[in-house]
């Protein structure tokens, strides 16, 4: 999944450059002997949201990889051990605690599974970071302890604001290993609230993209003989609110000029004027 994002941003990279330093920001759509259709089309608002379209694909990849849902479930079950004492054999009955711990996406799909035999105890881990103004951050995890291994709930560590929860949680599993009269537990952790932040940054980065690029104008100018006109139809936003369109007879064209505009930082554009 990794690979298949840093590709598309690289697409999105090579296709903003080469539109940006390539394309033409007039396309004909019509030519023939008695019509001329063409579209002058806002280069550098398209390229620039096209850039910016790069956010959302970084957050909704972010969303669609995310885990709001790890849940624990831990179930004992009876193991026969055959003891010898003084050459009399007896069997002894005990109870062996085995957990699955998963991991699911959106709608419940399930990303991981990981099965945990011997669970010995699940402790609460601080972690400290310094910020630029060197003030301590504290962030927290839960581990899950074996015989032979510890390893993490989830691979995400918490604010201090979800210290309780995560406290109510290893609160719970070292119950049920201490009582072995309790035979089930399941315990979740939901971090949906979390997820949806990242969808809303999503949603926020796809509007952020389409608000760069929609303000820029479009200028569509349809040249016919056959009716003697000229018509100029400029619109933003896709056309979406609407066409300003101005209608003209061809005989009252005069002149075609292309004009120079001088900007204050040593550069110029120039723009076709029809002069009736």
């Amino acid at each position: 999944m990794t690979s298949l994002l840093f590709a598309i941003l690289l697409i999105i990279n090579v296709g903003v450059g080469c539109y940006l330093t390539l394309a033409n920001p007039l396309k004909v759509s019509e030519q023939t002997s008695t019509k001329l259709t063409f579209i002058i089309r806002p280069k550098v608002f398209l390229g620039v949201g096209i850039f910016f379209s790069q956010l959302f694909v970084l957050f909704l990849f972010a969303t669609i990889v995310f885990t709001p849902i790890t849940k624990l479930v831990c179930n004992r079950y009876p193991n026969n051990i055959s003891t010898s004492n003084v050459g009399l054999s007896a069997g002894q009955n005990t109870l062996t605690v085995m957990c699955k711990l998963t991991e699911n996406y959106w709608f419940g799909q399930q990303k991981s599974e990981v099965l945990v035999s011997e669970l010995l105890e699940a402790k609460l881990e601080k972690e400290m970071q310094t910020d630029s103004q060197v003030k301590p951050r504290y962030s927290y995890k839960i581990l899950l302890l074996t015989d032979k291994d510890s390893f993490p709930f989830t691979d995400r560590t918490y604010p201090k604001f979800k210290f309780e929860e995560l406290q109510s949680i290893v609160l719970k599993i070292n119950i049920f290993l201490k009582k072995p009269r309790e035979n089930n537990l399941g315990v979740i952790l939901d971090d949906a609230f979390m997820g949806y932040i990242v969808v809303r940054f999503t949603v926020f980065c796809g509007i952020l993209a389409l608000l760069v690029a929609s303000p820029g104008l479009f200028i569509t100018c349809n040249f016919d003989k056959e009716t003697n006109t000229v018509k100029l139809s400029r619109y933003r936003w896709f056309g979406t609110l609407g066409k300003t369109v101005f209608q003209y007879s061809l005989n009252e064209i005069t002149d075609v000029k292309l004009e120079r505009i001088d900007t204050s930082i040593d550069e110029c554009f120039f723009r076709v004027v029809l002069i009736l």
